[in-house]
């Protein structure tokens, strides 16, 4: 749940925020979310500047909201040339605005002789615009006369404008230039996380080695299997194992060279990890070993004094110190925050100590749970570990918030429909409205997703990218590397990486709840529609019906 609209709702609340209460906050997100409902209340533009120049790292959100308040010229000016639309682009007369409205995304909507007049109107004034002459060529990426600006086009015009002009056969000089690029990781994204562009993908599975970041190898591993170069998929894998940093990554390597060799080497070395992710399951399950580095209750008092994570400011200043911390003060940490209310900042505090020696999964905030069955707990306990470790006070730098991490958006939403109803946004830091909500949001998902990792794209990215995916993107069907192979090429990182975890925390939440789940059924269960998701199920069984009435 992380795209931003514009939320009314709660913001037009009786309880208003004030300028005092921006004013005496550190600078932090957390103050930007204050800023940002003040920006949307009725205020003058003098209290909208006094907030706005405390923005911590202005984006546009901010600057666009800014404008809609301030009487500031310079900056009204310059919004309405930033959201100037691709068909008045030909028409602007001032240099500056003209750049300032100028994208290749727009400019895909124009006539060649319209980019054409713009690059010789702009002269490469304000910076390059070569590759708006760039755009009208027919193909691009035929020869290495022009790659700089044919690579921003590639990056920056969008997805079919790269399906038209880029999916083709490259030359081998065109591949090597390619390869040496600044842009080539970008490029290797965009190419391998795409279905359509399956001749581009063609043509880097040949790349054998390079100078590359570990995530551009492990994608050019993935491309190189799924055109069946096994022995340059492994020199990448071995290439990213090498150079990766974190458990999990250099776990899926050793997963992925278990996948394409069968030797039990790798199989061993990953089941002997640390880490609790989906491949280390995967591999213990297969070798019929447990995982039991974790944790799931903790002792609690009654000290109405505990630090309890709710508050926002009190977190992020407790949280510094946690940073700050050494083995001979964490102690003193523990013992301000060993409530039973406090159960979550505890758990985190001792995860982060001993991390990756042991894990926590505890089950905070049981009591706002009761009626739920042990698998929506589950799932309940899966989302939560991932999205805030169990912390109720935290807020994203997309502003959702709480335990569950809701977006405004959605709050607004839904509290339209319960009757318990919050009268600010931080309402929502309350870990029973938080579950609350989040219950009712994942309850409509499960509706339609019946697998954890589809459960979790459609909690991070919204049910309307998760239909697309399963229904446009050619992924999660039967196949020798199926569905990992799916998993692995999916094109938000966020969401790909945030589906892997939660599909291990639910597995790990069924064991403790009593009913152990196979990481290995949830697998096969990806690639059959009738049991993974509605929205293929559907289209399989219409797909059945006009068949027997043919």
């Amino acid at each position: 749940m992380r795209s931003l609209l514009l939320s009314t709702l709660l913001i037009s609340s009786i309880h208003a925020i004030t300028i005092d209460d921006i004013n005496d906050k550190p600078s932090s997100r957390q103050k930007n979310f204050l800023i940002w409902q003040f920006l949307h209340q009725d205020i003058n533009a003098t209290e909208a500047s006094n907030a706005f120049y405390q923005v911590e790292n202005v984006n546009e959100r901010f600057l666009f909201d800014y404008a809609a308040k301030t009487d500031e010229p310079e900056i009204k000016y310059t919004v309405a040339c930033m959201q100037q639309p691709a068909c008045n682009l030909p028409t602007i007369e001032q240099d500056d605005c003209l750049m300032l409205a100028l994208t290749p995304a727009k400019a895909t909507a124009l006539l060649p002789q319209e980019r054409e007049k713009i690059a010789t109107q702009l002269n490469n004034k304000f910076g390059t615009t070569e590759w708006l002459r760039a755009m009208n060529q027919e193909s691009l990426f035929t020869s290495t006369n022009n790659l700089y600006n044919e690579s921003i086009v590639f990056r920056l015009a969008g997805a079919e404008y790269r399906h038209i002009h880029f999916n083709h056969p490259l030359t081998s000089e065109v591949i090597d230039a390619l390869a040496q690029s600044n842009d080539f990781a970008k490029i290797v994204f965009l190419t391998v996380t795409d279905p359509a562009m399956d001749e581009l993908q063609q043509a880097f599975s040949t790349i054998s080695s390079g100078n590359f970041d570990p995530q551009t190898h492990f994608f050019l591993a993935m491309n190189a299997i799924k055109f069946k170069r096994i022995d340059i998929a492994l020199d990448h894998l071995k290439e990213s194992k090498r150079l990766y940093y974190s458990p999990i990554d250099k776990d899926k390597t050793l997963f992925w060279e278990y996948q394409i060799t069968k030797n039990e080497k790798f199989l061993n070395e990953l089941s002997k990890s640390l880490d609790i992710n989906m491949y280390v399951l995967y591999a213990r399950e297969l070798l019929n070993l447990p995982t039991e580095n974790y944790f799931t209750t903790l002792p609690t008092t009654h000290n109405n004094h505990s630090i309890n994570g709710i508050d926002p400011f009190q977190w992020r200043e407790f949280a510094e110190e946690i940073k700050s911390s050494t083995s001979d003060s964490i102690a003193s940490l523990i013992d301000r925050c060993d409530s039973e209310d406090s159960i979550g900042v505890q758990g985190y505090i001792l995860e982060r100590t001993y991390e990756p020696y042991i894990h926590n999964f505890t089950m905070p905030y049981d009591q706002y749970m009761m009626t739920l069955s042990n698998d929506e707990k589950a799932l309940v306990y899966a989302l939560m570990r991932q999205e805030t470790r169990f912390i109720p006070g935290l807020i994203s730098r997309s502003f959702a918030l709480g335990l569950m991490q809701i977006m405004p958006f959605n709050i607004d939403s839904i509290s339209k429909v319960l009757p318990e109803k919050p009268t600010t946004y931080f309402d929502m830091l309350q870990p029973d409205l938080s579950i609350k909500y989040s219950v009712y949001h994942l309850k409509h998902l499960i509706s339609h997703l019946y697998n954890p990792l589809l459960v979790a794209y459609g909690y991070n990215g919204g049910l309307g990218s998760t239909k697309r995916l399963l229904t446009e993107g050619k992924r999660f069907l039967p196949g020798e590397y199926e569905p990992y192979l799916s998993m692995e090429i999916i094109g938000n990182d966020e969401n790909r990486e945030y589906g892997k975890r939660v599909l291990a925390n639910y597995v790990i939440y069924k064991k403790i709840l009593g009913e152990p789940v196979s990481i290995m059924t949830l697998f096969d269960n990806l690639i059959q529609p009738s049991q993974s998701d509605y929205f293929r199920a559907e289209a399989l069984m219409k797909v059945q019906m006009l068949s027997q009435n043919e």
